[in-house]
């Protein structure tokens, strides 16, 4: 560690404190009178410059915080105009030369987003209340955003599947099942707005004492749901 502060602002601080102890001193410590006079000036110089720094600096940070100003209103209003100019070019018969004559790029034709993805790796949890929380995994292509998931019952073979809830999250709790429940399967789908992926079934089997245990899963289509 240095005995000198690396840190500038630290040095001109600690060597202002030393510069009148070692000229009392002198040459009780070693030192010449010609030297603290060369350590002195040099010290005078540093801080004066120090303090013109500071004021420069304080300065071009208020500047700067002018500047950021000025240009994030500038980049507001332009932001606006071209919403404006895209605007008024949809209500004209020919917009593609609205926007070159304002030198702006035509607005692309909004690409429909694919179908979210099929759920897939279905894991089963019972928890302290008696419910069972089941968690999945699902990819969704690029694009596909605001997902849900749409789960649905069936309490026995060859009966319909009930609406149970519409899941934000790749993961949902059940807290209706019958007491008496053996096995049921769970029809998972995931669904946007304006478009449902591929659904997925589950089919969990109750054992004794309250075990639970996911025995099939996959894509409809690829097994028996039910």
């Amino acid at each position: 560690m240095s005995t000198v502060p690396l840190k500038l602002s630290e040095a001109i601080d600690w060597v202002g404190v030393r510069v009148p102890v070692w000229t009392a001193a002198g040459a009780a410590i070693g030192v010449e009178a010609t030297q603290m006079a060369n350590l002195s000036a040099l010290h005078a110089s540093a801080q004066s410059l120090k303090a013109e720094y500071d004021a420069l600096k304080a300065e071009l940070e208020a500047k700067g915080e002018e500047y950021r100003q000025a240009a994030t209103s500038m980049r507001s209003t332009a932001s606006g105009l071209v919403v404006q100019i895209r605007g008024f070019a949809r209500t004209t018969p020919n917009p593609p030369a609205i926007f070159t004559q304002a030198q702006l790029p035509q607005p692309a034709d909004p690409t429909p987003a694919p179908p979210p993805g099929t759920p897939e790796g279905f894991k089963v949890e019972l928890l302290q209340s008696g419910a069972l929380r089941f968690s999945f995994k699902c990819d969704h292509p690029g694009g596909v955003k605001a997902v849900t998931y749409r789960v649905l019952r069936q309490d026995a073979s060859q009966t319909p599947y009930v609406f149970l809830t519409n899941a934000k999250k790749r993961s949902f709790e059940d807290d209706t099942l019958a007491g008496d429940s053996t096995v049921v399967t769970y029809l998972v789908t995931a669904q946007t707005t304006t478009k449902d992926g591929n659904p997925a079934y589950f089919t969990v089997r109750f054992g004794a004492g309250n075990q639970a245990q996911i025995v099939a899963q996959g894509a409809v289509g690829q097994g028996e749901a039910g």
